[in-house]
Parts: structure tokens; sequence; C-alpha cells
């Protein structure tokens, strides 16, 4: 059933911009269809690559070699956004990264994204990894009624993996009980960017605050 949505207020909102993590929302609804078309399972043991082991920025911290559960890995690209998780993720569905990053495309298309094009799993800058702020409540929208399971790991307030504890960045979740996500993002080219949503009394707002 697809909601009735309505924009409340908006500025700029088809905007070219750079997504930085906020790109890990589709890495996460990509791996949602990859789940649901038994392309993938949650127990899935995902050898981690030297590449997604070399990630620098965020990180859930895996280590080369190392056996991960996608389980695993999902919560490190939504808690932690983790960079070697949401390549590992990335090579463990399609191979590699850029094939990944193709199948990100064609959901962008799919969904009505016109502003969007993706190059990676990260949302690491490149001229061919951009974004709107429209797109990213199509998006996160779309994220939140076709995966609610994998959505309700965006309001998780911590994840631990390698002994090493991480608290979700986004801080709303910590100050209003009806916030229930959804990512934080930063590079120094794109700034901070927020794509947050609240449900209540049956009405959810998604808002997106990007640069």
């Amino acid at each position: 059933d697809h909601l009735t949505t309505s924009v409340l207020a908006e500025e700029n909102a088809d905007e070219r911009v750079e997504p930085a993590s906020l790109a890990k929302i589709m890495t996460i609804y990509a791996a949602g269809h990859a789940l649901q078309s038994e392309l993938i399972a949650l127990d899935d043991k995902v050898k981690i690559s030297e590449k997604a082991w070399r990630m620098g920025g965020s990180r859930m911290f895996i280590e080369a070699g190392n056996h991960v559960s996608v389980d695993e890995l999902l919560d490190g690209v939504i808690v932690q956004s983790g960079n070697d998780a949401s390549v590992a993720l990335a090579e463990h569905v399609y191979g590699t990264e850029e094939v990944f990053a193709t199948v990100m495309n064609e959901h962008a298309r799919q969904l009505g994204m016109t502003g969007s094009s993706f190059s990676n799993s990260t949302g690491l800058p490149d001229p061919n990894t951009y974004t709107t702020a429209r797109d990213i409540v199509l998006l996160s929208a779309a994220l939140i009624t076709e995966f609610p399971r994998l959505y309700a790991r965006f309001s998780m307030p911590q994840f631990t993996y390698n002994g090493i504890r991480q608290v979700n960045r986004n801080k709303l979740l910590f100050r209003d009980d009806t916030v229930d996500g959804i990512k934080t993002g930063h590079t120094k080219s794109a700034g901070y960017c927020l794509v947050s949503s609240a449900e209540r009394d049956g009405m959810r707002l998604i808002a997106a605050v990007m640069g």
C-alpha cells in the first residue's frame, strides 16, 4: 500500500548535491531487494576483501579475510555508517561495488529519482555520485514502506562489533522517541546532511536537510 505523500515544505529540493553517507540508504534499499529475491540471506557469511578492509572514514572495523554475516554488515552500515561494511555488502550481493552501483541506479530510475546518480555504495565523493533532497525523501519513503523490518534497524541506539561499541550518530533518536531514523552524512564537500523521520498519531514525516 503506497502512502499518500505530500510535501509540506521545501527549498531547493531539486538542487543537485552530494549525498555523503545518505547514499547508504540506497545501499540498504538495494540489499533489501536482494534479500527479498533470496539472492542473499541474513546468515550468509561474507569474506571481507582487502578493498573493504582498507576503506577510510566511518567504519565498523571488520578485518580482511574474516567472515562476517550479512546480518552484522547491515547493522554496520545502518548504525555505524561503515564504509567497510557497505563495500563488503555490495561485493557480496553483486560481486563488485561497480556492478552494485549500476543496480543502485536501476532502483533510482524505478523510484523516479530523476536527479540522482550513484557510483559507489558508500557515498564517498565522486563526480557521478549525487542526489537531491526530493529524491532522498522518495527513497526513504520507499525503504520504510517496502522493508519495514530493515527500517526498524535505523532506530538502534548503538551497535558493538569486534569489541568496539559505536553509538548511532542520529542524535534525534535520543531526544524524541517518535523519531525512528534515518541517517546522517558528512564529508567536507557535502557538509552535514540528515534525513530524519518520525511517526505520531498515524502520520509520518520525513525531512531531508543537505549541506
